[in-house]
């Protein structure tokens, strides 16, 4: 019952703001840091593990994404809150990061990672058999290796590749490294295809990576 009151309460907060939110780009610059500091705090108050992410489009309408950053212990918390959301005009709510269907990629401090340039190589974990250990071959790599922040933009780009839940749920350590050869010729599946991987691993269960070739 806590957690439906507080799920609630956090509700009834947003409406009331939501509409400051979907213009938060009129506000002053102090103003805007202020409402977005209060919303993790509102949030806060319902579980202090889940965080969120925001996207106004360019008709001012929103959609606010509860994350829980990988952490699959708050992950129904995060869903039970969305499924306690009201129906907001302009507003739709999504729980946990979905996966980026047009494969974009991300833009993170100095580095600006596309799947589309990346191949990968599956490995079974045996001591993890129902997750997979990824290398990533990048042609880039050399470069890329000299950010400090690559680990962190790795990790935001499988789970734009994957959605936070496939993500935390079937991959276990990751790694990137130079591309050897052509990828094509040497048969490295391209790293846009690995959720029709993981897919076909679930439905399946594990198989080679040469039957994926």
């Amino acid at each position: 019952m806590l957690r439906t009151n507080d799920a609630a309460k956090f509700w009834r907060w947003f409406e009331e703001k939501s509409d400051d939110f979907r213009f938060f780009r009129e506000m002053e610059p102090e103003e805007c840091e202020e409402i977005f500091e209060e919303l993790t705090e509102r949030l806060h108050l319902y579980c202090t593990s889940l965080f969120f992410e925001m996207r106004i489009n360019t008709i001012n309408e929103g959609e606010l994404i509860i994350t829980a950053e990988g952490n699959e212990e708050f992950f129904d918390d995060a869903e039970f809150l969305v499924s306690k959301a009201p129906e907001i005009d302009h507003w739709t709510f999504t729980a946990l990061i979905p996966a980026d269907e047009e494969h974009e990629g991300i833009e993170y401090e100095d580095l600006d990672l596309t799947p589309s340039e990346m191949w990968f190589t599956a490995i079974e974990d045996e001591d993890m058999p129902e997750k997979l250990n990824l290398v990533i071959h990048y042609r880039d790599y050399e470069f890329v290796k000299q950010s400090e922040h690559l680990d962190t933009a790795m990790f935001l780009l499988l789970q734009s590749v994957l959605g936070e839940k496939a993500f935390a749920q079937y991959i276990n350590i990751y790694t990137m490294t130079e591309l050897p050869g052509d990828p094509e010729e040497d048969g490295y599946p391209a790293l846009e295809t690995l959720p029709e991987y993981i897919a076909s691993m679930a439905n399946e269960g594990k198989k080679d990576l040469d039957d994926y070739r």
